[in-house]
């Protein structure tokens, strides 16, 4: 849309605001600021779209990266709540798919996942309501069971209260917690160390 006033905006045919004034009128102050709002919120859409096509990323990170870009906060705030509110974006779809996506490399705990998403800038709550369904308690268990054993293999004979230690600690440090993280470490030790 060119005005006669050399003002261009480039918007989205839903976002056209009401009181436009027939051509060749003049454009109220406030219309004019709408136009201008509409225009921004379009380029603030397609540099979204442009950062989540190289990569995932938070809704914080995004936020800043947009301020630096130069987009308002107002622009901002609209794009990325419409996204939200459209299920295309939100940091729920981005902890979903950053859990997954870690489970996949490695054996870690919910601990491990909620500790990396609030790194992240994700709600704390929001990242231990979802590290919490995407691996469930049994999950878990599982991955411990299976990172001890890794684990116990790498230490070449060693199987006394030391290594059955350095094992918990290994666990404890992936994100498994202090409980899960003993009954792995027990259940997965040498058959010579358990006579020991």
């Amino acid at each position: 849309m060119s005005l006669d006033t050399g003002h261009d905006f480039e918007i989205a045919p839903g976002s056209v605001p009401a009181g436009l004034p027939a051509v060749g009128e003049v454009v109220p102050e406030p219309v004019l600021r709408a136009l201008a709002l509409a225009a921004e919120r379009k380029q603030v859409a397609r540099a979204v779209f442009a950062q989540l096509d190289r990569r995932l990323q938070p809704v914080a990170r995004l936020r800043d990266r947009l301020q630096e870009q130069g987009y308002g906060d107002e622009a901002i705030a609209d794009v990325l709540g419409q996204l939200a509110a459209k299920g295309i974006h939100s940091d729920r779809r981005y902890a979903e798919a950053f859990c997954r996506d870690r489970l996949l490399g490695r054996a870690v705990g919910r601990r491990y996942l909620v500790q990396k998403l609030r790194e992240k800038r994700v709600d704390p709550g929001l990242a231990g309501e979802v590290a919490a369904e995407i691996l469930d308690d049994d999950t878990e268990a599982e991955l411990a069971l299976a990172a001890a054993a890794a684990r116990w293999a790498r230490l070449r004979g060693a199987n006394d209260q030391r290594a059955l230690a350095k094992v918990v600690r290994f666990l404890i440090g992936r994100g498994f917690g202090p409980g899960v993280a003993q009954t792995a470490a027990r259940r997965t030790r040498p058959a010579a160390a358990a006579d020991s």
